[in-house]
């Protein structure tokens, strides 16, 4: 089981509970669990030494081990005064920040894009070339040998850049689906943080 399927399974079970109580248990075991990580145990066996939810759950309400700290109400008070003030600022570089991730998906995506082209390109030159090349021969057999060559050059351009396509998409999707990764477990750590999410 991964992190990410424990954590929900968890948050499922712990639907009836106050939402304080659910971010405290969560972010309990999300430090057990990046505490064993960090020790050299792979996820999945950090996770399986936790030990059944159910059983995590049972021993959780027996002795009771989550301490919920309530914020106090002029804490609260004083951190949305201070989202709200310090609005125009983090606003406008959360917002640069979302741009600038954005433009950097688009700049990565282009090359397969411009690979693609590369591909329909050297594929129509081919097909364009092969059935350009047989009225030539009545003219001139160099002339139609001249444009079978070049249409064969066009044709491995096109399959090049099929290969070129296949191979890099599927690079560029795998760093995509890291990147989008990373960011989300930045995200949640932040809103965590902040509150918002647990």
């Amino acid at each position: 089981m991964k992190k990410n399927e424990f954590m929900d399974s968890l948050k499922r079970k712990l639907r009836n509970e106050s939402y304080e109580y659910v971010c405290q248990v969560v972010e309990y075991y999300d430090e057990i669990i990046n505490d064993l990580i960090e020790d050299g145990i792979s996820e999945e066996e950090a996770i399986q030494s936790l030990g059944n939810i159910d059983d995590i759950l049972l021993n959780m309400h027996g002795d009771d081990i989550i301490e919920i700290k309530p914020h106090s109400k002029k804490s609260t008070a004083f951190i949305g005064v201070l989202l709200v003030l310090g609005f125009p600022l983090w606003g406008s570089l959360l917002a640069a920040g979302v741009l600038l991730l954005l433009s950097a998906y688009i700049v990565i995506w282009c090359i397969p894009i411009v690979t693609s082209c590369l591909a329909f390109a050297g594929t129509i030159s081919f097909i364009v070339g092969i059935f350009g090349a047989f009225p030539l021969f009545v003219h001139s057999i160099a002339l139609g040998i001249t444009q079978l060559g070049l249409s064969a050059i066009f044709g491995s351009m096109g399959i090049i850049g099929v290969i070129l396509t296949h191979v890099v998409s599927k690079r560029i999707f795998n760093y995509s689906k890291q990147l989008t990764g990373y960011i989300k477990e930045v995200s949640i750590k932040v809103l965590r943080k902040v509150g918002a999410v647990c």
